[in-house]
């Protein structure tokens, strides 16, 4: 080949110089063997551009000065056979090796098809496979050539970018890379920086309309479809779908579906037919790695899907690799996703917004020393590392700022929850009517716990009001769905004798639970001390129903702050069995009178997960406008 060419005669050459720049070129030194290697790549990178002709001239010029025979230098057509012969695949790569882009296009036509017919002449069977000579994307070729190789039937063709085979790329414009390292162990260091911080050019060319593609962004979470044990999928879920009105275009990385106790499948068809997920390998420690419900504690650190690090880091890099996102998002809970996302950032250096639906570190959580330990070591590392770190209420920002006084205030944002309005459907907001002599009806729809979400209290203050008369089968019926442990929700509610009541009810899809809530007189809110530094997503799918909400709070909160702002005072402290009573009694006999407050238009707009999503685009404009700025100053 031409270039193989060029160097055999730079290395049969005469010591002295190179003179050359009779045909453009320049004066060239071969008074050692370092120089000579400098001036036949020198010579090889010229020549790559060059036109045809003018190439041909040059590597003519060179052999007439060295004198020497080339026809050795290449494999000669039975060396080809007998590679064929032995399992060689033989691919093509063109007639001569030009730059494609130096082509008209009939000529660069006739050199992708000519090279595979000759070959398959050669060996008697389809030549399939394809490389672009020289390789590089968009320089060396472009879409125009992708095409011109389809359409001359190979299967396969090869650029030069570094990088790895991933299903989902172009199998015209495949990676590759190549083993040049002198021991195996430095091969796979340097695999493993290939698969860290990706290929310096672009993966595969684009044509102009994919070229005012939207930015992209890899969002992190566990809890996404078909998880059904967390209302936490919903933040993730919207910013996935809303995004792109604002021209980011969204990417997701999870777990795989067997990681998930619960599981919804409806949920699957939430997600953006368009949007690209990534399920990567996790399990979980409690169920398959122990016995019987039991197992290590140190197999659950930070807790027990720490394996999804493994499988999601890998796969976190293809994702960076082949999408080219320009930032990642990681949203705690659960630690393992922050513990992800710090360590994409650190192997890519993309900027990284980190959010915390809930505050990593609190009060009475983690209560095993070591997970504590761990969390904290996460939380530092995130905080400190991350572009921005986003909360969902003001208190918890302000909790941060206390305790990370050194970094600026402007890291720390809060972007709320709230409500989707597609789950909703078309019909606008609309209060029920008022009860007429019916039974009212109490729902609460998500998850109890026996700390800061424990309804006891509640059903001790359904006890008294029942002793009293005050409420019965006949006057009050209350829905708690999908509590998580029913069964000790359904044993509380026999202790206090109130099954008559109040009962437990299964799980069910998304959009039949929100149409349960519209057809409620009234919802429930548990929200104790625990988690005065948050606001469960329902409070905004509340607003949206605008229906009367009832608050089992701690008055110093965030959820009760919130609740009064939007004008909500029917409230008791959670674990008041005699004020519960005395409010409760209050709201109910609100209801039967249609007086109890509900959600304004105004608030429900503001509400909306849409508006979140506005909110958090302007924030990654902020973050890569900035990380842009700062590059830019750097250079200068």
């Amino acid at each position: 080949m031409w270039n193989d060419r060029i160097i055999h005669a730079v290395q049969s050459l005469p010591a002295g110089t190179l003179d050359l720049s009779d045909i453009g070129l320049e004066r060239y030194s071969l008074n050692s063997l370092e120089e000579r290697k400098q001036t036949a790549l020198r010579l090889t990178e010229a020549g790559k551009y060059l036109p045809p002709p003018e190439r041909e001239r040059l590597v003519a010029r060179l052999d007439g000065m060295s004198g020497m025979d080339h026809a050795a230098l290449m494999l000669t057509p039975d060396m080809l056979v007998a590679l064929d012969r032995n399992g060689v695949d033989i691919g093509a790569h063109t007639v001569s090796h030009p730059i494609l882009t130096s082509l008209d296009d009939e000529s660069a036509r006739i050199e992708i098809a000519s090279g595979k017919n000759q070959l398959e002449e050669l060996i008697g069977k389809p030549v399939r496979l394809f490389a672009y000579p020289n390789g590089k994307v968009g320089q060396d070729f472009d879409a125009r050539h992708v095409e011109m190789v389809r359409q001359a039937g190979y299967f396969a063709a090869f650029t030069t970018a570094v990088g790895r085979i991933t299903s989902d790329q172009d199998r015209f414009q495949l990676p590759r890379s190549r083993p040049w390292d002198r021991t195996p162990f430095r091969f796979g260091l340097r695999l493993l920086s290939w698969m860290a911080l990706g290929n310096k050019q672009p993966a595969t060319t684009m044509s102009n309309k994919d070229s005012n593609m939207h930015n992209r962004a890899l969002l992190i979470a566990f809890h996404f479809p078909p998880q059904a044990a967390s209302s936490g999928i919903q933040r993730s879920l919207s910013f996935s779908r809303h995004l792109p009105a604002s021209d980011w275009e969204p990417m997701v990385l999870t777990a795989n579906a067997s990681v998930y106790e619960a599981q919804n499948p409806s949920q699957l068809a939430s997600i953006p037919p368009k949007l690209l997920v990534r399920r990567a390998f996790a399990l979980d420690a409690k169920r398959h790695m122990g016995w019987r419900g039991r197992y290590l504690n140190a197999s659950a650190l930070p807790d027990r899907w720490i394996s999804w690090c493994m499988g999601a880091v890998p796969a976190g890099l293809s994702l960076i690799r082949a999408q080219r996102p320009r930032l990642i998002w990681s949203t705690f809970p659960i630690a393992t996703a922050h513990l992800i996302g710090l360590a994409l950032h650190r192997l890519t250096g993309l900027p990284w917004v980190a959010d915390f639906r809930d505050p990593m570190l609190q009060p009475a959580y983690p209560t095993n020393k070591a997970q504590r330990r761990l969390y904290a070591w996460i939380e530092q590392q995130t905080i400190r590392r991350c572009s921005k770190a986003v909360f969902t209420t003001q208190g918890a920002m302000a909790s941060y700022r206390e305790r990370f006084p050194e970094l600026p205030p402007a890291k720390f944002v809060v972007i709320e929850n709230g409500y989707d309005e597609d789950a909703f459907g078309s019909a606008p907001p609309a209060a029920r009517a008022p009860a007429a002599g019916r039974a009212l009806t109490l729902v609460h729809s998500g998850l109890l716990y026996d700390t800061g979400r424990d309804p006891s209290a509640f059903l001790d203050a359904l006890a008294r009001l029942k002793a009293r008369g005050v409420i019965s089968a006949a006057t009050l019926r209350v829905v708690l769905r999908a509590p998580g442990n029913s069964a000790g929700v359904t044993a509380l509610i026999e202790r206090y004798g109130v099954a008559d009541i109040a009962a437990t009810a299964e799980p069910v899809p998304y959009r039949e639970a929100l149409a349960e809530m519209g057809a409620a007189d009234g919802l429930l809110l548990f929200q104790g001390t625990p988690f005065n530094n948050q606001i469960p997503a329902k409070v905004y799918e509340y607003f949206r129903a605008r229906k009367p909400i009832f608050g089992l709070v701690d008055h110093k909160g965030e959820t009760a702050r919130v609740l009064a702002n939007a004008g909500f005072d029917d409230t008791a402290f959670i674990d008041d069995a005699a004020e519960i009573a005395a409010r409760l009694e209050r709201f109910l006999e609100r209801l039967r009178e249609d007086s109890a407050h509900v959600a304004s238009l105004e608030l429900v707009e503001r509400s909306s997960r849409a508006h979140r999503a506005r909110q958090l685009a302007a924030l990654f404009d902020e973050v890569v406008n900035g990380v842009a700025t700062q590059k830019t100053s750097k250079a200068a």
